[in-house]
């Protein structure tokens, strides 16, 4: 079967396994802020007509310095590019035919867009059993046999997170190897009381972060992304960017976003009490639920197959993500958003009620 790369698309998704698309749907595969914005939050339709309208600016100037101040560093270690997809693309040409490590299961665009600039991939698998983490000593085993090392934090799609030592303690260890370490950090603004590794860009010169602004503000269908490195990195990247990549209607609406701080902290209260709301209950019913700090989580059902829990809950018009090409997982597991809380008890009651 054609499966589905990605979430957040239902009709391909019923169209791919056969299935007619129910009138109404709840879709748990997308992975963005569930909470819907006022009108009175976004800008006017005066503004969007104006900027839908006119060239954006191909060096992202403002957007640049924002996010730099934002983030303590200087404009020189800020790219911003079409969404963080576009970032990791960038990313992968840059380091074209190296030697690339990925630590996964993760989300599957490292992997594709390594290999299609001619990278050879090798990758560390982590599993349930490990708590999907990794030894210290398997990662520096890791680093000594390739140039660069791709990992999501938190993680995609088990939504854990590795320890602020441990992951000090690898991005320290590349450095004394000279070995680069990309770090994409799409969901951090979901993560209640988690850590970035921003700040330690200013200490080692071989660290790369991505971020997305699409996830939490909204902004999927605008595309806006960035990284933050030092600056020949961000030197080489602009280098390989297409001119007119970002346009003037992502950078004036992430530029509108960004100051909203108490939009971010509310959500992720939200989204934390939520996710340990629906994983108790998920969890008492007899599933097994991965131990996520973000706005998803892995399932699989203690003593039956996903397999038809997965066209159970499409019948029911209820959208997950599959894991079919996740290494590591191949089908086995089930990926699902924390959405709000009259949605979530649709899928929890859905999924009691299967196993009973």
């Amino acid at each position: 079967m054609n499966w589905p790369l990605h979430g957040a698309n239902p009709h391909r998704f019923y169209e791919s396994i056969g299935l007619p698309l129910p009138d109404r749907v709840l879709d748990v595969s997308v992975n963005t802020n569930p909470y819907t914005l006022p009108l009175s939050l976004w800008p006017t339709q005066a503004d969007f007509c104006r900027w839908a309208s006119e060239y954006p600016d191909s060096e992202a100037t403002q957007l640049i310095g924002a996010l730099a101040q934002a983030e303590q560093l200087s404009d020189e270690r800020i790219f911003v590019g079409n969404g963080a997809s576009q970032c990791i693309d960038l990313l992968a040409r840059l380091f074209s035919g190296k030697r690339v490590g990925i630590l996964e299961p993760t989300f599957s665009e490292y992997r594709r867009a390594c290999l299609a600039n001619g990278c050879t991939v090798q990758s560390l698998v982590s599993t349930e059993e490990s708590g999907w983490a990794h030894e210290l000593s398997e990662l520096f085993a890791l680093l000594e046999q390739i140039d660069v090392l791709f990992l999501c934090q938190p993680n995609n799609p088990t939504g854990t997170a590795m320890e602020k030592k441990s992951l000090y303690s690898l991005v320290q260890a590349a450095e004394e190897r000279g070995k680069f370490v990309v770090i994409d950090e799409a969901f951090y603004h979901f993560w209640d009381g988690g850590y970035t590794t921003v700040p330690w860009i200013s200490s080692f010169s071989h660290l790369i972060v991505v971020r997305s602004l699409t996830k939490i503000y909204h902004l999927a269908g605008a595309r806006i992304g960035y990284v933050a490195a030092n600056e020949t990195i961000v030197q080489k990247l602009k280098a390989l960017q297409p001119a007119w990549s970002v346009s003037q209607l992502a950078q004036q609406l992430a530029l509108h976003f960004l100051p909203m701080h108490e939009l971010v902290a509310h959500t992720r209260s939200l989204i934390a009490r939520e996710r340990q709301r629906v994983m108790s209950r998920l969890q008492e019913a007899g599933y097994y639920v991965s131990s996520s700090v973000v706005n998803f989580y892995l399932l699989r059902p203690l003593h039956k197959p996903v397999e038809p829990l997965l066209y159970d809950l499409l019948t029911e018009g209820i959208v997950p993500r599959h894991t079919m090409n996740f290494t590591g997982l191949n089908g086995r597991y089930l990926r699902l958003a924390v959405k709000t809380k009259a949605e979530n008890d649709r899928l929890v009651s859905f999924l009691t009620r299967w196993l009973s």
